[in-house]
């Protein structure tokens, strides 16, 4: 199949960061690809894609119509024709839906986290009907689709996207000895709840400061809400926390860590806590997405309904003074993936979804517009 991945953007971050490994496996499997991206924003896949020599393009500029990637995607089907378009992210889902529709090409569309914003429910309900398959990246994600989204359960299926990496390091658990070092991982945007991370370190350098000169915060990671956060640091005259800004080595960071804390406002996978898992880190997280299943279920760490910094501050203090059950958490997190999340696993799931397409969708879409020929 000629395959379009279409996207919002290019922008640095879990969804976008799954691009690459998505279009490896249509490649290996015969497919061609082609990038599509409604949106640069701060091109941090693009280098990811050409470190894979993955073709892409952009389809308008930021601060551009609305509409502009729409028509340009048009013309670029219109010219070249594919036989599939796969979307990702709300905007991309939309053109997709939209350029798919006139020119009778079947749309299938991958769902990275279990949220839609309210002002934008009504309409994601209506065209959902336009997607011929729905890709939920989690089991939360799934069930979201289907309550949520009002996906009939017949046009879901599900792929998880993580995969154990190659060579995962393993961190030292807390003994209880030296400074307990917490960390996070994901964009500096006001989805993560970085903020209130920030407050909870605050608030155990004020009511715990002996506990506080043992306690420190990195974050690792980009964002529009960067100089909010340091303008946050330097106001509360935290010295304890820090923002490392963008990591290409992951893993090496998360191997410095003792805990790992994920307090985002919605999730659905979420790739940085499952490759925190894989080290063998304990988890604090939202009860968001998938992190409400597999950290709850595995008891893989501590899954807080309500987070404020007062919360998330005595569930850091409590692990502090419990090393053993630190390391127990951590220790179920990584026989969690390693028994979840391997290269076989996903590629079965893979492969079932390209069948079922190539059999069971793509022979309804024969004809294309006469505007499309």
């Amino acid at each position: 199949m000629k395959i379009y991945y279409l996207v919002t953007s290019l922008e640095g971050g879990g969804a976008e960061f799954l691009i690459p490994v998505i279009c490896e496996f249509f490649i290996q499997q015969g497919h061609d690809v082609e990038v599509l991206a409604c949106l640069p924003k701060d091109m941090t896949t693009a280098e990811l894609l050409e470190k894979r020599n993955i073709p892409y393009r952009i389809l308008s500029q930021n601060g551009s119509n609305r509409f502009s990637s729409t028509y340009n995607l048009l013309k670029i089907i219109r010219k070249s024709p594919p036989d599939l378009i796969w979307t990702s992210l709300l905007r991309g889902a939309m053109d997709g839906q939209i350029a798919g529709t006139l020119a009778n090409i079947p749309v299938v569309s991958m769902k990275h986290s279990a949220f839609v914003r309210p002002y934008k429910k009504r309409a994601v309900q209506w065209l959902q009907r336009l997607s011929q398959l729905w890709i939920a990246d989690s089991l939360g994600v799934e069930q979201f689709l289907e309550t949520g989204m009002k996906v009939s359960k017949d046009r879901i299926m599900t792929w998880s996207m993580f995969q154990i990496p190659d060579n995962v390091p393993t961190s030292s658990p807390w003994d209880g000895q030296g400074i307990f070092h917490i960390g996070s991982v994901g964009r500096l945007h006001p989805v993560k709840n970085y903020d209130v991370l920030i407050r909870a370190i605050d608030y155990i350098n004020r009511k715990y400061p002996d506990i506080g000169k043992r306690v420190k915060l990195s974050i690792a990671g980009n964002g529009i809400e960067e100089q909010n956060l340091k303008e946050l640091i330097t106001n509360l005259n935290i010295p304890n926390v820090e923002l490392l800004g963008f990591r290409k080595n992951v893993m090496a960071f998360l191997k410095t860590l003792h805990l790992y804390t994920q307090p985002s406002h919605y999730e659905g996978l979420c790739i940085a806590t499952h490759e925190a898992m894989s080290v063998g880190l304990p988890i604090i997280c939202s009860k968001v997405g998938e992190l409400q299943y597999c950290v709850e279920n595995q008891q893989a760490g501590v899954v807080l309904p309500n987070v404020t910094p007062e919360i998330l501050g005595e569930t850091f203090v409590g692990l502090f003074h419990h090393p053993e059950k630190a390391a127990q958490y951590g220790y179920n997190a990584k026989t969690y993936i390693q028994t979840h999340y391997t290269r076989q696993a996903f590629e079965v799931q893979g492969k079932a979804i390209l069948d079922r397409i190539e059999k069971e969708i793509r022979p309804k879409f024969k004809k294309r517009h006469w505007f499309f020929r």
